[in-house]
């Protein structure tokens, strides 16, 4: 499956515009940008976490963070929860 048909609500010259600049930077720039989406990404999570739980701090707030990223499960078996 190709980019573009996953992308359903882009126009199809503003998608060709965008495969041509992804394919025109280097693998490094492609990384970099990949990078920073995924520490915006991190922000908006905190931020969601920090609004659902205001309370939460320390080991609370990352077992918070955990569960929102990887699942319930997961952060259970990290944290050695049971709820």
């Amino acid at each position: 499956m190709t980019l573009s048909r996953m992308i359903t609500d882009t126009t199809p010259d503003a998608q060709r515009a965008y495969e041509i600049a992804i394919a025109g930077m280097t693998p490094a720039q492609r990384v970099s940008m990949c990078m920073e989406m995924i520490a915006v990404t991190d922000e908006l999570v905190r931020a969601g976490i920090r609004l659902r739980y205001p309370e939460a701090q320390g080991q609370e707030f990352e077992y918070q963070m955990l569960r929102a990223k990887y699942g319930q499960e997961l952060a259970r078996q990290v944290y050695g929860r049971s709820e």
